[in-house]
């Protein structure tokens, strides 16, 4: 009795730190500084969590980990949206003044860091 409300209290920490993750990502966002294969790797060892819990009978196990890899799969959303927005080029327009030496041409490159959703 007592390891399962241990189980269960650290299902309920579990479950509510990955959810700040979640709610902060959804809020501002943003996926700055979030790593795109770590995040596959959590949803990836998350399932397989899952199934390991659903095959011992482990209920405090199984609880966390399925609800951690559901939001774990919500971060890789935002973050797959990310990739694809970055990816897409924004602006064709060619440069407003031509270059002074017709010989040489300056190419203009900005990033921009931020990484919103």
């Amino acid at each position: 009795m007592e390891t399962n409300l241990i189980g269960y209290i650290a299902t309920s920490t579990s479950v509510i730190g990955f959810g700040s993750q979640v709610y902060h990502t959804f809020k501002t966002r943003t996926t700055a500084g979030m790593s795109f294969s770590r995040t596959i790797f959590d949803t990836l060892s998350l399932g397989l969590w899952v199934y390991y819990a659903a095959r011992v009978n482990d209920n405090p196990l199984l609880i966390a980990t399925a609800f951690e890899c559901l939001l774990s799969t919500i971060i890789l959303g935002f973050l797959v949206k990310h990739r694809r927005e970055s990816i897409a080029v924004k602006d064709y327009s060619p440069p407003s003044t031509p270059p002074s030496d017709p010989g040489s041409m300056i190419i203009e490159v900005k990033i921009d860091r931020r990484n919103s959703v």
